[in-house]
């Protein structure tokens, strides 16, 4: 897990209404993926000035449970 930035706003907003999950592509730092009370929220992070464009798959059950992530890049 990595420690969050970004906008506190974007934080306080995920602390009161606690979604299922995060997905956050603008954050112009290392990507990695962190809790923020119930909610699983992710960053994958690009390297733009490498042409690399990098993403993540989230994988939900039936029942829309979260059940697991992969980071892509290509």
């Amino acid at each position: 897990m990595t420690t969050a930035g970004g906008s506190q706003s974007v934080r306080d907003a995920i602390k009161a209404q606690q979604p299922l999950v995060g997905l956050h592509g603008h954050i112009h730092e290392s990507g990695g993926r962190f809790r923020i009370g119930r909610t699983q929220t992710f960053n994958p992070g690009s390297e733009y000035s490498s042409d690399v464009l990098r993403g993540v798959i989230v994988d939900f059950d039936a029942a829309g449970d979260y059940l697991d992530f992969l980071f892509t890049s290509g």
